[in-house]
């Protein structure tokens, strides 16, 4: 129960290139060009840090999210192996609220074994 409620999510992909970030859902898209909005540091119950880069849609015609926050586990830059993704409308505080689901997205060339190990020996 607690894996199935934190990776839960309707987005099936996700793709993100030169600021657009395309959401896609029972064969529809949504996308907008998105802003960088900074970088908060968290600190976890269990006393782990981690941090979200913030993104922003400014156009209000967009049906994407207009807050977009990345999670990768990693403070320091180095290739991540996966990315959480928060995504909603209400604000950037209330995603940074958001402990209990944490949509997970792979690189899309991988393949479903190395999934698998991944989320294995994470």
């Amino acid at each position: 129960a607690y894996y199935r409620k934190g990776y839960a999510t309707n987005v099936e992909t996700i793709g993100i290139e030169n600021g657009v970030i395309e959401f896609h859902r029972d064969n529809n898209v949504a996308s907008c060009k998105y802003n960088y909005a900074g970088y908060k540091i968290l600190t976890y119950a269990s006393g782990k840090k981690g941090v979200r880069y913030l993104f922003e849609c400014k156009d209000a015609n967009s049906k994407a999210p207009k807050y977009v926050q990345f999670s990768d586990h990693i403070i320091a830059p180095r290739k991540s192996a996966h990315f959480h993704i928060f995504m909603g409308n209400t604000s950037q505080q209330a995603l940074l609220q958001e402990m209990e689901n944490w949509p997970t997205y792979y690189p899309y060339q991988l393949k479903a074994n190395e999934v698998v190990d991944e989320m294995l020996h994470h």
